[in-house]
């Protein structure tokens, strides 16, 4: 009897920890991609890493409608190994929060996405592989090179409202030591959104900013999106403020347009967006893409891309990307 009641005790505590973990869920991305890339300098052929990241994400119920949630993830280079931050082997934190949800909508604290991406950067839809996000090109080209608004932030303390008949209000206060020691000392940076989605109709509009003592660039934005079934449409207008000239491109705007087609498992992509810099610059930035998808969770695709800056055409870059993405 007593060896009956150790086995028992045993197969309880190993499947305690699996009960514990049962709303837990580990997820990720494997996309890779052949490319060619031309920084106007030299063309060359390489494998490149996409989207692949790793994360897991889980809820508690705490009871009375009340739920515990949090969420970590990570980016990671798929084409050589390493991470896809320069210099180092380590994978490199997208997103990492904990929070409380129910009735009253949801509360986080960590690193997030920010309202203001969710609202306004709906013209970010390619696959975009080795692409860096920004408002200028970098050493790759990037279909979201047109966007200037943040879409992560650290130290971020969120507030996500319930949903009332497809309206939803974010608000995101950044608060970090590191910034605003001798010239912040509570609130660095405000950012609400406002969205509504409701069947084919999706509009947001976003403003993010600063503490005047940070000297730093405020930026707001409004866009939307109508899905006709086959075919959906979406733009987007950014403006970036001017601050003291120590940027380059201190201040700028930014419109941009997209559409996708559906053909049963075949998508086609394309955009075009401009940014115009108060220092005198202007940037083109337009993507073509194709993707068949094999599943839910497999695709291949085929995207082009190209960066061009008026000013300095030394800078200009162009992408074309087959690729192979697999998440899970």
């Amino acid at each position: 009897m007593n060896k009956k009641l150790i086995t028992l005790a045993i197969a309880a505590a190993m499947v305690a920890p699996l009960a514990a973990a049962a709303e837990t869920t580990l997820y990720g991305r494997l996309d890779t991609a052949l490319v060619s890339g031309d920084d106007d300098t030299d063309r060359a052929w390489d494998i490149d890493t996409g989207t692949t990241r790793v994360g897991l994400k889980g809820s508690e119920d705490l009871g009375g409608g009340l739920k515990a949630i949090f969420q970590a993830e990570w980016e990671f280079t798929s084409s050589e190994g390493g991470s896809t931050a320069a210099g180092d082997q380590n994978l490199d934190n997208r997103l990492a929060y904990a929070g409380l949800s129910g009735g009253f909508g949801t509360v986080a604290i960590g690193r997030q996405w920010t309202p203001y991406y969710g609202a306004v950067d709906k013209t970010d839809i390619f696959n975009n592989p080795g692409g860096s996000n920004g408002a200028s090109p970098g050493n790759v080209a990037s279909a979201n090179a047109n966007s200037i608004g943040p879409s992560r932030t650290g130290n971020a303390l969120a507030y996500v409202s319930p949903n009332f008949n497809g309206f939803v209000a974010k608000l995101a206060l950044v608060i970090d030591r590191a910034t605003g020691l001798g010239q912040s000392d509570g609130i660095d940076a405000y950012n609400p959104s406002i969205q509504y989605d409701n069947g084919p109709i999706s509009i947001g509009a976003s403003l993010l900013e600063y503490d005047n003592d940070l000297g730093a660039q405020d930026v707001w934005g409004i866009a939307g999106s109508y899905d006709f079934g086959m075919f959906k449409v979406i733009a987007q207008y950014e403006d970036m403020d001017e601050t003291d000239g120590t940027n380059n491109n201190d201040g700028a705007d930014e419109w941009s347009i997209a559409g996708e087609a559906n053909f049963g498992n075949n998508t086609i992509r394309a955009l075009y967006g401009n940014v115009d810099y108060d220092g005198g610059d202007d940037m083109d930035v337009w993507a073509l893409g194709f993707q068949h998808n094999f599943s839910a969770r497999t695709r291949v695709y085929a995207e082009y891309v190209a960066n061009n800056l008026d000013s300095n055409p030394d800078v200009d870059r162009d992408q074309f990307a087959l690729g192979l993405r697999h998440d899970f």
